[in-house]
């Protein structure tokens, strides 16, 4: 009798794992469609292919968009700062990296090792500092750091292993697709991430 029970038991353990795994490696399809930050100072454009495809995560300062797939292994987090906002604390792209880990990304990448990378970024970036990292748990992602004349950006990629590595080409195509809007909101506590 105990026998039977658990064959059914290792077997639904089975299915659960293949469901599982399934899950995190969805490959993103369909339309690009446009994202803003709550204060429109920054866009990003994502592979959509039904309306509940992205949920953007309510209650974050104005300035960033926090958006994440509909089976939650994906996530994106970009942060639009007029350079006059962090003037005093971020003088050059390095100091506003040293800001952006500690205000904006907390204690996210805390654990993390950061190892420098490669990316494509928008023409009207004007430098970048790019890195990869896995944190616990098989999660990957990338996180860039860039300028442009008036601004400064965050731009987070983090995604399960399989979920990551199977969209890893969308995610990137989507940091190109970043556009900065031609007016950038006043400095406010709320949009500089404090």
């Amino acid at each position: 009798m105990k026998r039977p029970f658990v064959f059914m038991l290792a077997a639904v353990s089975c299915m659960l794992c293949i469901v599982l795994a399934s899950c995190g490696s969805s490959t993103l399809s369909g339309d690009l469609q446009s994202y803003s930050n709550a204060d429109g100072s920054c866009s990003i454009e994502l592979p959509t292919s039904e309306e509940s495809s992205w949920t953007i995560k309510e209650g974050t300062p104005s300035s960033i968009l926090d958006v994440s797939d509909s089976s939650d292994t994906i996530n994106i987090r970009v942060q639009c700062v007029a350079k006059s906002q962090v003037q005093p604390l971020a003088s050059d792209l390095d100091s506003y990296m040293d800001y952006a880990l500690i205000n904006t990304l907390g204690d996210l990448l805390a654990d993390a090792a950061l190892e420098e990378a490669e990316a494509d970024v928008p023409e009207f970036i004007t430098g970048s500092l790019i890195y990869d990292f896995d944190l616990s748990g098989d999660v990957k992602g990338k996180v860039l750091f860039m300028e442009s004349e008036r601004c400064y950006y965050t731009y987070l990629i983090m995604a399960v292993d399989e979920a990551y590595s199977g969209n890893e080409s969308a995610l990137l195509d989507s940091v190109l697709s970043l556009k900065e809007t031609t007016e950038i909101p006043a400095a406010d506590e709320e949009s500089s991430g404090q």
